[in-house]
């Protein structure tokens, strides 16, 4: 129950599958082969954290540690399977994304009066060590697209007579933008 918060099995399955193939889109043709791979499991995981937050408003630790560690793995598995150096590098640029969302939106979070959740925290963590070692681009363009993207899903929210709107859906759709143009 903690892991899906209520919804059912079929919507977490039809949002992995859609997370998944979006995945595998937006990693397909990237220098290193383990991109498609990661970029196909991490935007399925990243697909069910979607549909839990965007139904309950919550984003479930197990899923995030899930969508961490293959953010991890991913520059894990180019070092050892492509380039030691690249994949060193990689896993630098995530260290540094992960603290830059982290710290980025825990600023936010104190800022607003805790208005954002902390699931949305240890979600920028994760897109960000994801987004970074794409490209700076992608973690600006994420950024911009996740803004744009939650001022239209506050605006539905409220039209439809709710008086909050959960932020993590605007941040995955964000981050499959951004991979997917940059």
């Amino acid at each position: 129950m903690k892991w899906t918060r209520g919804v059912s099995v079929l919507w977490i399955a039809v949002a992995c599958l859609v997370g998944a193939v979006a995945g595998l889109i937006v990693g397909w043709g990237h220098l290193f082969p383990a991109t498609t791979v990661f970029s196909t499991l991490f935007f399925g995981v990243l697909g069910i954290l979607f549909i839990i937050d965007a139904k309950t408003m919550y984003l479930p630790d197990p899923w995030l540690i899930i969508a961490g560690a293959l953010a991890l793995l991913h520059p894990i598995t180019i070092m050892a399977t492509s380039d030691l150096v690249a994949g060193g590098f990689i896993l630098l640029l995530a260290a540094v994304g992960a603290s830059i969302g982290y710290c980025a939106f825990a600023i936010t979070r104190i800022l607003s009066n805790n208005q954002l959740g902390l699931g949305d925290v240890k979600l920028a963590a994760v897109l960000g060590g994801w987004l970074l070692p794409i490209s700076w681009t992608a973690l600006g363009l994420a950024l911009v697209f996740a803004v744009a993207i939650g001022a239209v899903w506050v605006l539905a929210a409220v039209a439809t007579g709710k008086k909050t709107a959960s932020y993590g859906p605007a941040m995955v759709l964000g981050a499959i933008l951004a991979t997917g143009l940059s």
